[in-house]
């Protein structure tokens, strides 16, 4: 819940970030408030909150091994198990970080591919190379 209502406030505040002019001319030039937010204002918005996005997103992730001695039974908690009938305290810890790790490389990854898709920069300039 805690995620869900700081990542409502990040785009909030990405929304108002915007300036209103951007809404205008898009009523201006026919758009509906629909397709204005949606064609003019949301991409915007999407660009400037993805940095924050992305640092909240991997930290919802490494925060689920908490969850797990709490209530979910997840990697840590498995790890736990493992320990206690092999009596072997560092590998299932190793390998669990390794796990963590790799699930939060490869979702900044998909993260980072996102914004560098988002970014008007990025496509312009393949654009002209092309």
């Amino acid at each position: 819940m805690n995620f869900g209502a700081y990542v409502s406030e990040i785009f909030r505040s990405g929304i108002e970030g915007i300036a209103k002019g951007q809404t205008e001319a898009g009523i201006a030039m026919g758009f509906n408030r629909f397709q204005t937010f949606v064609f003019i204002v949301l991409p915007q918005t999407v660009q400037r909150i993805l940095p924050v996005y992305k640092g909240e997103f991997i930290s919802l992730v490494k925060m689920t091994s908490i969850v797990g001695y709490i209530a979910v039974q997840d990697l840590t908690k498995a790890s736990d198990i493992i320990r206690s009938r092999t009596f072997d305290a560092f590998f299932p810890l190793v390998m669990v970080a390794i796990l963590y790790f790799v699930i939060a490389w490869v979702l900044m990854q998909s993260l980072e591919y996102l914004e560098r898709i988002t970014d008007s920069k990025h496509r312009r300039r393949k654009a002209d190379k092309a």
